[in-house]
């Protein structure tokens, strides 16, 4: 990304990127883009690629039930923490094994741990995955198919997710765990939606976006964030909880789109770049239809068109205020309906004029 960022044209951008990185860099020291606090009292340890559907239906509440506490490890984060299992004795391998984790837990077996691995779907067989992408078919080849040997090497036990991976392995002698998510999986949560739908034309919003909603994210956990993009802007976010990266649509779906959802606070940076010298301020309908407020940069078109503090935000193209603005709408609900209320009045006078 800082690569991206430097190559700008423009000094002040220059300026601005070398704030952004520093803002980047700090958020993932406070984050580290962990899965979770990794609790080195529990007494099992849940390897996985991410938090998923594998480990929150299977694995998370199999454990729970048991009365087992247990922490999620990322697959490909420091093996080095198998230092500090002092009370684990059990490990739950979930459907893949990085080549980096077989020597720490054949110490951990060697050291009378006991270690499960878990499948949800057949990895073990080619056949079976014949007709997926290429690409995830090289992932299962890599990580699961061409492991076999070592997993029923190491593994003390096999879970699996259903009665046909039972059958088909029988030889593991299997248990099958049912999908039983915890309540709280299910039930319903408020949140607050930040967006920023912009096209490919803004890719230098895109990246100055990414800092800033990586500590946003950071401090609320209530937080929602959308953007459009497409596999870069995808790969960008990916580190950032709570992010949904849409795939680009055409005007006439963006707008059956944004007349069927509802969110509360739309993101409208502009950089100091030529392109941007001929833009209009369409984004305040946008942000209308969709029932949201706008946080907008205070440049052309939007200095002159948006009442700072009546129907939108008008803030400087400065990393940490728009941190700080975002926060504050966060939290406060009154003032996000006000501005809403009266950002609709004034679209509604504008299209009788």
């Amino acid at each position: 990304m800082a690569v991206l960022l430097w190559r700008s044209s423009s000094a002040v951008v220059t300026q601005w990127a070398k704030k952004i990185w520093s803002i980047f860099k700090d958020s993932k020291r406070i984050n580290n883009e962990a899965p979770q606090e990794i609790d080195f009292n529990a007494e099992a340890v849940i390897i996985s690629a991410d938090e998923s559907p594998s480990v929150d239906y299977f694995v998370k509440p199999f454990l729970v039930k048991k009365g087992i506490a247990a922490t999620l490890v990322r697959a490909d984060g420091d093996n080095r923490i198998s230092a500090a299992w002092q009370g684990v004795k059990l490990v739950v391998v979930v459907r893949y094994l990085p080549k980096n984790w077989v020597r720490p837990l054949e110490d951990f077996r060697s050291a009378g741990g006991r270690i499960v691995y878990f499948m949800d779907d057949d990895l073990m067989d080619e056949r079976s995955f014949l007709n997926l992408p290429t690409a995830y078919a090289k992932k299962i080849k890599y990580l699961a198919t061409n492991k076999l040997s070592i997993i029923e090497k190491l593994s003390n036990e096999f879970w699996v997710s259903s009665e046909f991976l039972a059958k088909k392995y029988a030889r593991w002698s299997p248990t099958i765990l049912p999908a039983r998510p915890e309540k709280e999986l299910l039930a319903p949560r408020s949140s607050i939606s930040i967006f920023y739908h912009g096209t490919s034309s803004h890719q230098s919003e895109l990246l100055w976006l990414v800092p800033i909603i990586h500590v946003v994210q950071s401090r609320s956990e209530a937080t929602q964030f959308e953007v459009f993009g497409d596999l870069h802007i995808n790969r960008l976010y990916r580190g950032i909880p709570r992010v949904a990266v849409l795939h680009p649509m055409r005007w006439p779906a963006y707008v059956a789109f944004t007349h069927s959802v509802h969110r509360h606070i739309g993101l409208a940076p502009l950089m100091p770049e030529p392109f941007n010298e001929a833009r209009a301020p369409t984004k305040f309908f946008d942000f209308v239809r969709m029932g949201a407020i706008g946080l907008y940069s205070d440049v052309a078109p939007y200095k002159d068109f948006i009442r700072n503090g009546i129907d939108g935000i008008l803030l400087p193209n400065d990393p940490d205020i728009w941190i700080a603005a975002i926060v504050e709408l966060v939290s406060d609900a009154a003032r996000r309906d006000r501005m809403v209320q009266a950002a609709r009045q004034r679209a509604i006078e504008l299209t009788s004029l």
